[in-house]
């Protein structure tokens, strides 16, 4: 008997988020050991991530012409290894190397295990805002005691010994797609290639610079909060583990509750309210003098990433066709690395320029930009929403 793909996916969401959560707070701190500034620290996560961008991309294109599975397997032991590579003792630049294969391998697993979801839910006339918010709480299940635990060990252990955990965990979560059936039957390339040249038009080229401009102010947080925390506030490691543990706490009811929000409101009014959390977010991170308002501001992640995510991907899947949600997804997920690439090279230098405060006000300020980009696009696209879901269920299941 086929076992439950939600449940699957849920799974693997928190197997591989415990081990991020274990490790993520301290990455920037792993580079600043080996010697990184700042700058050169945003110039590593730039690096990565237009890596990792690219890499999903293609990777999410090969899913929709040889099937979402096999690829997940296969990336998801790809960023296994990498944990490993980074537990070894290592130079500055062989650390940035096996940095850049993390952040390759989980990029394009993140992409392929989003679009074998939303495969999965549209089969099943599942909620998309709430339904993917339920498989995607268990991101955020695992990545609440990961981070408490990842400062817990590296307080015990040192640095290092986080990512050779970080790597069984993974591997392990491998093997949450065994026994499953494929989401979809693979299509040709040269509907594929037909379809593509769409994205960068319309709503879905507007999500793409919407999300591309949100992902380089939330670089401020992935890049640079640990070390503002450590190096300005004097917070220590279980206290930085804290507050990416309010991050992944908050998104739970972010998930659920503004996915299904979104189901009955629409998608975008939901994204601008979202959006909107992220000034306010950055603002406090940089103004507040005190180790605990800083972590409690990050109670704002139940917007700023939680809910737009949940209710960004659920607007995706109603404005691409199914037969190339892997290569939007891909291109997505891009917005992400995108996001980090101009984000984490532009904060580091900022940061370099000024402190790491200062810095976080300046990416306030830039964050009100995707805010009134998607507030004119909810002008402008405001009876499109119910167009696009009258054209998707049209689609036949012989046409899935």
């Amino acid at each position: 008997m086929a076992r439950s793909p939600i449940t699957a996916m849920r799974l693997w969401n928190m197997l591989h988020f415990l081990a991020f959560g274990i490790v993520f707070p301290f990455l920037p701190v792993l580079l600043e050991s080996c010697g990184l500034s700042p700058s050169q620290i945003g110039l590593a996560f730039t690096v990565g991530n237009i890596a990792g961008g690219l890499f999903s991309y293609y990777m999410g294109r090969l899913s929709d012409r040889v099937g979402r599975l096999r690829m997940l397997v296969s990336t998801t032991l790809l960023v296994a290894l990498s944990y490993l590579l980074l537990y070894l003792e290592s130079d500055a630049i062989t650390t940035v190397a096996f940095f850049t294969l993390l952040m390759i391998g989980g990029g394009a697993a993140n992409t392929i295990v989003t679009a074998y979801s939303m495969d999965v839910l549209e089969q099943r006339g599942s909620s998309r805002g709430g339904g993917f918010g339920l498989i995607r709480i268990g991101g955020s299940i695992g990545w609440i005691p990961g981070t408490f635990l990842g400062g817990i060990l590296v307080n015990m252990l040192g640095l290092r010994p986080i990512f050779l955990l970080a790597g069984v965990i993974v591997g392990l979560s491998a093997l949450t797609c065994y026994g499953l059936n494929e989401s979809r039957v693979a299509v040709r390339g040269t509907a594929e290639r037909v379809m593509a040249r769409s994205f960068l038009r319309g709503p879905a080229g507007t999500l793409l610079l919407v999300s591309t401009l949100a992902f380089t102010a939330n670089a401020a947080f992935l890049s640079f909060l640990s070390l503002h925390m450590i190096n300005n506030l004097g917070a220590t490691p279980p206290q930085v583990s804290a507050a990416f543990a309010v991050m992944g706490l908050a998104e739970i009811p972010g998930m659920i509750y503004l996915g299904r929000l979104s189901d009955r409101l629409g998608r975008l009014p939901i994204l601008i309210v979202c959006l909107a959390a992220f000034p306010l977010r950055l603002a406090i991170s940089g103004l507040a003098g005190d180790t605990y308002v800083v972590i409690l501001a990050q109670a704002l992640n139940s917007l700023t990433y939680g809910g737009l995510f949940v209710v960004s991907i659920a607007y995706a899947s109603e404005i691409v066709s199914e037969r190339v949600r892997g290569a939007y997804m891909g291109l997505y997920g891009a917005t992400f690395s995108m996001g980090g690439v101009i984000g984490g090279y532009l904060w580091g230098i900022i940061a370099e320029a000024t402190s790491y405060a200062t810095m976080f006000l300046y990416s306030s300020a830039f964050s009100l930009i995707p805010v009134i980009i998607a507030a004119v696009a909810l002008k402008a696209y405001s009876t499109a929403e119910p167009k696009f879901k009258k054209r998707v269920s049209r689609i036949t299941p012989h046409q899935r």
